[in-house]
């Protein structure tokens, strides 16, 4: 069984502005994703959940410390909590040379391969041959490191964009600390999103909900609430509205426009350097 590999809409948006942002360099972060298995206990799908950039490098390299980590991991278990349970792994950029699993990267997930469960590795970037490569590490019942990859046709996105304030902010954050012997030009952007685009976004989903009855309109509030709130994740909002007959169309705009309030969490685990 091909195993595939989810990217929310949210995660999309969010890389995406960082691959924005940087252009030309490198950045990396903990990454932490949800597994779903066969009856064996092997991936069958991995599911990105949240991602924090801690570092941005240099055009060809990144690295990021456990002492960084510190820095934000407690704040997103208080958060967040459910997060305990997920798979830690790792999410860094290629940019403009196109996303595949380096020698490095492969090294790294042999490096890190758990001696229970699975240790995943997503690189991203703006252009290229190939735009996602995902591979997991682990370890079987003789301690020997296995690695697989999965194909690119078996990572399933939606390709939108929104941005986030706080994206803004921690890529701030990031290029503010980068060494100041790096010659990198600033780039600081606004820290807001544009009140005219939170108003077209609420019209938008307030023109869809409308043409539902009473009922299906209290459920559809009462699960955007609960999404907005952190208490149902991306994919589980848009099942449930896929259970209720809305087309895709319908459920990207509301997935979307609950998005727009709801705080990001942070991943965590220990450094590494690529």
């Amino acid at each position: 069984m091909d195993c595939k590999l989810r990217i929310p809409k949210k995660v999309h948006n969010k890389y995406h502005y960082f691959l924005t942002k940087f252009k030309e360099l490198e950045w990396s972060g903990p990454a932490w994703y949800e597994i779903k298995t066969d009856d064996d206990g092997f991936p069958t799908q991995w599911t990105i959940l949240h991602f924090h950039p801690l570092n941005l490098g240099s055009h060809a390299a990144t690295e990021w410390e456990a002492k960084d980590l510190a820095k934000i991991l407690g704040d997103t278990y208080r958060k967040f909590p459910k997060l305990k349970k997920a798979y830690t792994g790792l999410i860094h950029s290629h940019n403009t040379m196109g996303a595949f699993l380096s020698g490095t990267d492969t090294d790294t997930l042999e490096d890190m391969a758990p001696d229970k469960n699975f240790y995943g590795s997503l690189v991203v970037a703006s252009s290229g041959k190939a735009l996602h490569a995902f591979g997991f590490s682990w370890k079987d019942q003789y301690k020997c490191v296995h690695t697989q990859e999965i194909e690119e046709e078996n990572i399933e996105i939606v390709n939108t964009f929104n941005v986030d304030s706080e994206w803004i902010a921690i890529a701030d954050k990031i290029e503010k600390e980068k060494p100041k012997s790096s010659k990198t030009q600033m780039n600081v952007f606004n820290n807001t999103v544009p009140n005219s685009t939170a108003l077209f976004n609420k019209m938008r989903k307030d023109r869809i909900i409308a043409k539902k009855t009473k009922k299906e309109q209290t459920k559809i509030n009462a699960l955007i609430d609960k999404n907005t709130e952190g208490k149902l994740s991306d994919i589980d909002l848009e099942l449930e509205l896929e259970k209720m007959g809305l087309d895709i169309t319908e459920i990207m705009y509301l997935v979307d426009d609950s998005s727009m309030n709801t705080e990001y969490g942070y991943g965590g685990y220990n450094g590494y350097r690529y």
